[in-house]
């Protein structure tokens, strides 16, 4: 899941105290945050989505800086981020041993950004069963079984990966791969047998096979961070091809290089 956030110097009356999160869609999370010398600064989050799985990841973020000047009037951004975070089957952290491991690595992950709880209490687990001492409530996250609704949104992610990948791949298909973008662009599409990126980048036109080094899947451009990003498992690669997210641990291929 990926999300974005965005910072503002805003007047002071406007600056909320403490932290919010929206119940509708799409989602919100406002806060403030206290500055060193004094004051503070309002951050706005949200429009999280499936890494990706959406038309346009620029047209996100400038959904969240018009929901801001809606709504803080004056709002002026300072900065701004993406973060990217995974969800379990069952939107339960995942803690403990890694399977196959041996016993000797522990893992934690599937936060589903709620890492400042979930994190402090994943190192209390680890350290705990380290140390011979595991908190009695880790018990629940280790000893949890599949329940049907589990296996159904099991089956659900599964089924939403099948349509991404089918998707990706008819939409590379029926294009060509464009000989040059404009300065920041890129897409994908047809050169020869196989699928390929195209974009501009400082240094020039550069192409590398639009092909996840994970699973295969076909990568889509995001114009909002200038990257390749992976619809199935949510992999990244910059312009040049070099990963900046995981699980594929491998570059992308330079078409040239064929």
């Amino acid at each position: 899941m990926r999300s974005y956030a965005l910072a503002f110097d805003v007047p002071p009356a406007l600056v909320p105290r403490g932290m919010y999160l929206s119940a509708g869609s799409p989602s919100r999370s406002v806060r403030d945050v206290p500055l060193t010398g004094g004051g503070s600064r309002l951050v706005v989050g949200g429009n999280g989505h499936d890494v990706g799985r959406t038309s346009s990841e620029r047209a996100l973020v400038d959904d969240l800086r018009a929901w801001t000047a809606e709504h803080f009037p004056g709002a002026t951004e300072t900065h701004a981020w993406s973060a990217q975070d995974y969800r379990s089957y069952d939107s339960m952290p995942l803690i403990g041993p890694l399977p196959r491991g041996g016993g000797r690595i522990q893992v934690a992950t599937g936060f589903d950004k709620w890492g400042m709880a979930s994190g402090a209490m994943a190192a209390r687990s680890i350290a705990g069963r380290i140390l011979g001492a595991e908190p009695s409530w880790q018990q629940a996250l280790s000893r949890r079984s599949i329940r049907p609704s589990g296996a159904a949104r099991a089956v659900l992610l599964s089924a939403e990966v099948a349509v991404a990948a089918t998707t990706s791949a008819v939409g590379a298909a029926v294009r060509r791969a464009p000989t040059s973008p404009p300065p920041g662009a890129g897409a994908v599409g047809r050169r020869g047998l196989l699928p390929t990126g195209v974009s501009a980048t400082e240094t020039g036109t550069c192409a590398a096979h639009a092909i996840c080094t994970h699973l295969g899947g076909v990568l889509r451009w995001n114009d909002n961070e200038r990257s390749w990003d992976c619809p199935l498992h949510g992999s990244r690669f910059s312009a040049e091809g070099e990963v900046i997210e995981g699980p594929a641990t491998r570059n992308l291929r330079r078409a040239a290089d064929d």
